[in-house]
């Protein structure tokens, strides 16, 4: 026990003995309130008005669940193989061949018959691991003001997660350096994450920084076993690919055509395997640029069904109908598919190209979540509360405290370092994204649209071409005023 005791404290110490703790040399600007700090002036309202675009994601439609296993790993039956079948090698990898019955079938009548074995496929999915951290900050100056005629701001708006959730409510009073700090850390966590899911790749893991596989990794194909590497296409994801084209209302790249062909890919898939596609939630996800063109030309499609053999023959639009149907889609932000309607889910952290030839393009991805009562595409999370509650438990016993708090059900740890009276925060988190069936995954690569005008205005923070930021750090203060350090 103390041995165990002694590995839990290492453990826990870990990220001090690394240096990664307060220096004991805090931010040395103004602090928010103090002559020159943010709002350190009396001439301002008291009410500060939220002017940044926040992100809006899938993170909020996946079923997060909390975990202690490193390695998640799925196994799924890919084929039967008999012993008539012969091995032919595409690519470079061994596929099952066409079947021949001439040498291989009963050649006696005690002979032996065909017989067959199983093909098994697993795919593992690891955590990410990554943080965010306060500013290291003295206690002593925390909510000073120059004076008493310094108002303390309220938030008209909220800052908000892509998931929805709300880091900043509206109307919060923005007290204080270390809950603007701590609420910033946050905000910028749950924004990582948000764009993880989308281009999250292993291969820019760092000793500390680990990423997860994005669904641009798992909606793909090129599935390899993760026992022996084997190829099995038989979990492949179904691409299709516009090749930096928009999607139209006929033609070549007419949508109904497009998303047709997609989600009858699911539903063979699922139906031919025992399953019942009409029990599943899928989800098209695409970016606000995309879904202005597509609810457009959805709008207008249908007329690629009718084969106009003669020139007599004429088609009549009905532009009323086709706003209706247009405003329709908007609305309820649900698209009909083969006689069903589908969700769409706008995401703002999907990767998108910028200034192409036909404007701004992105994939477009159709994302089966539940099929037959059962979750297949999820998100986990380290649950820290599984794997070092107890631990922590034995530490405040001993000592009292342990500096690490663990919130949301054990999703985010937050470790305090305190060096006489400076001190910050870290937030950790260790999630990821599983794929049981990552066949009922798909995207259309390489769709663009062009919106009127210009794109819609990207998310703030995230250094893309059309993110509205902009401002000061801090304020001149009135000249009347000295500074106090030099009283």
């Amino acid at each position: 026990m103390a041995d165990e005791v002694l590995h839990a404290l290492a453990k826990a110490l870990g990220p001090y003995l690394n240096g990664e703790k307060a220096a004991g040399t805090p931010f040395v600007g103004p602090y928010m309130y103090e002559g020159g700090g943010l709002f350190g002036r009396a001439d301002g309202p008291s009410t500060i008005v939220n002017a940044m675009v926040g992100p809006i994601g899938f993170e909020r439609y996946l079923q997060w669940r909390g975990t202690d296993t490193e390695k998640e790993f799925v196994d799924a039956l890919t084929d039967i193989v008999s012993n008539a079948t012969t091995a032919t090698r595409v690519g470079g990898q061994e596929r099952t061949g066409y079947t021949t019955y001439t040498t291989n079938e009963q050649s006696a009548v005690c002979g032996d018959c065909i017989s067959g074995a199983l093909r098994a496929c697993a795919q593992f999915y690891c955590f990410g691991r990554f943080c965010r951290q306060s500013q290291e900050l003295q206690f002593d100056r925390l909510s000073l003001r120059q004076h008493s005629g310094i108002p303390i701001k309220n938030l008209f708006g909220s800052i908000t997660a892509a998931d929805g959730t709300v880091i900043v409510p509206m109307g919060s009073e923005l007290t204080n350096e270390f809950y603007t700090s701590t609420s910033v850390a946050g905000f910028l966590l749950r924004y990582r994450n948000a764009q993880m899911l989308w281009n999250g790749n292993p291969a820019n893991n760092g000793v500390a920084y680990h990423e997860y596989m994005g669904f641009q990794m798992i909606v793909n194909t090129g599935k390899f076993d993760a026992y022996t590497q084997q190829y099995c296409d038989a979990l492949d994801s179904f691409l299709m690919n516009a090749n930096y084209n928009p999607l139209t209302s006929d033609g070549t790249y007419a949508v109904r055509t497009w998303f047709g062909r997609m989600v009858r890919e699911f539903e063979t898939r699922a139906n031919r395997a025992g399953l019942d596609w009409g029990t599943s939630t899928m989800y098209i996800v695409m970016t606000p640029n995309q879904w202005d063109c597509i609810a457009r030309v959805y709008a207008c499609s249908g007329v690629d069904l009718c084969s106009l053999s003669s020139s007599h023959n004429n088609v009549t639009v009905d532009a009323s109908q086709n706003q209706g149907r247009y405003e329709q889609y908007l609305n309820t932000k649900m698209l009909p598919i083969d006689g069903r309607l589908y969700p769409v889910v706008l995401d703002s952290q999907i990767p998108e190209i910028h200034g192409q030839a036909n404007g701004s393009c992105s994939d477009i991805y159709f994302i089966t979540t539940e099929l037959n009562g059962r979750t297949v595409t999820y998100g986990q999370y380290q649950d820290f509360q599984k794997t070092y509650g107890s631990v922590r438990n034995e530490m405040v016993s001993m000592f009292g405290s342990d500096d690490i708090a663990i919130t949301d059900n054990g999703r985010f740890a937050l470790v305090r370092s305190n060096v006489r009276g400076c001190f910050d925060v870290q937030i950790y988190v260790k999630p990821r994204v599983v794929a049981e069936m990552p066949q009922l995954l798909g995207r259309i690569r390489n769709v663009c649209c062009k919106p009127q005008e210009r794109p819609f205005p990207d998310v703030t923070g995230s250094g893309s071409i059309y993110e509205p930021d902009g401002g000061r750090q801090s304020t001149p203060p009135p000249q009347i005023y000295g500074d106090c350090l030099d009283c």
